[in-house]
């Protein structure tokens, strides 16, 4: 065959196993599927995080409409009831002691027995006391004798001196032994009263009108003079000083005058009145109080010294002061503040200058009007700007109308 006539043949494709195909075909499947639940997965992620910051909007919204209870402060009072524990104890209290020694020979009088001033309690048998007294009232004499037989020598002398009968010397010397024998008269007159004190002392007497609270002794018993043994505790109990410590806070306000009401424990429904007498006028610097003297006429005596009671001071306060419940208040590092409601909604957390604690209420000074709308129990998250729902009042039970009977 010649050249040109040559066909230029090409060499059959092989076709691969029907194995491969099959394999091949299976990979494809595989990664469209996968494609598949990826694109899925996306559009599942998608949709649950738009679903999830909506939700986040709506309870943000939700926050922000949060509904608040409102209160409007309350004008303070001019007089503020201040509540303190005092002790009441006797207007005046004294011990009876004995001024001379010897043996109690009889007493008048027990606990309780109401007496008056120099009424006699008791006796005192004072047998050495009576024996000295005796004594001393001889020697007495026995000076007055010599004073006067000494009178009498220095006027006669004197005349005869006068007279140029006697020298001076002599003169001199009855006059100086006169003066001797007055001046012994004198001593032993001071012996006779300091022995007649003992005596007269021999019988204990009242110094005060009131209540004998204790008898120390009984009928026989030695009494020592200045052993510092009490016979008897003597009380006046009409009127009553009352003793209180008032806080630092309030002592600005406690002055002389001052009403108060003071009650017992056992006796709730019954105040008996008083009023401030006497301040310390200096604080304790242990307890940061200031005590305070107060007193109650007690007429009928039915209050006991040294008894416990609650005392209500009705103290002075400033004028032009608001309050508002302590539950109003936030702690915040600025300082004490308060949430305001404004008209449109809008809260205001607000600084304010609290003048006195009174426990469940705050009297403020500064910061707040009696127009002003104080958020109740404010939330931690309270801020600034916030817009809120006050919440409707809850309706007063009304009274039920008596009904008639025919």
């Amino acid at each position: 065959m010649t050249q040109g006539t040559l066909k230029e043949t090409k060499p059959l494709e092989q076709k691969p196993p029907i194995a491969e195909r099959s394999s091949r075909k299976g990979v494809k499947v595989f990664f469209l599927a996968f494609g598949a639940i990826f694109i899925a997965l996306a559009v599942l992620g998608i949709t649950s995080r738009n679903a999830k910051n909506a939700g986040l909007q709506q309870q943000s919204n939700e926050a922000a409409q949060m509904v608040v209870t409102v209160i409007r402060p309350e004008k303070a009072a001019t007089v503020i009831p201040l509540q303190l524990p005092g002790q009441t104890r006797a207007y005046i209290e004294a011990p009876i002691f004995a001024q001379t020694s010897g043996y109690l020979k009889k007493w008048y009088f027990d606990i309780g027995a109401k007496v008056k001033a120099g009424d006699v309690l008791a006796e005192i048998d004072t047998p050495q006391v009576d024996q000295q007294f005796k004594q001393a009232q001889a020697q007495l004499k026995v000076a007055e004798s010599a004073r006067d037989l000494a009178e009498s020598t220095f006027k006669r002398n004197q005349d005869l001196f006068n007279r140029k009968v006697i020298a001076a010397q002599d003169f001199d010397t009855a006059s100086d032994t006169y003066r001797q024998t007055q001046a012994s008269v004198n001593a032993d007159q001071a012996s006779v009263n300091a022995l007649q004190a003992l005596q007269d002392f021999k019988v204990v007497k009242a110094p005060f009108d009131g209540i004998v609270t204790e008898r120390d002794t009984d009928i026989g018993a030695f009494v020592p003079s200045g052993s510092g043994v009490q016979l008897f505790r003597m009380a006046q109990t009409s009127p009553l000083r009352v003793y209180i410590n008032v806080p630092q806070t309030f002592s600005r306000f406690v002055k002389q005058g001052v009403k108060a009401d003071l009650f017992l424990n056992e006796l709730p429904d019954r105040k008996y009145p008083a009023h401030v007498t006497n301040t310390a006028g200096a604080i304790d610097p242990a307890s940061r109080t200031l005590l305070t003297e107060l007193e109650v006429p007690n007429e009928n005596e039915e209050l006991l010294p040294g008894a416990y009671a609650q005392i209500t001071l009705k103290l002075e306060g400033d004028s032009g002061l608001v309050t508002v419940p302590s539950n109003t208040l936030l702690f915040r590092s600025e300082g004490a503040s308060v949430g305001v409601v404004h008209p449109d909604g809008k809260v205001e957390i607000r600084k304010i200058v609290i003048n006195r604690d009174l426990g469940s209420k705050l009297q403020i000074s500064h910061g707040l009007s009696e127009s002003d709308q104080v958020i109740l129990n404010p939330s931690d998250g309270l801020a600034d700007g916030m817009s809120v729902t006050v919440a409707a009042p809850k309706p007063t039970a009304q009274p039920a109308q008596p009904v008639a009977k025919g």
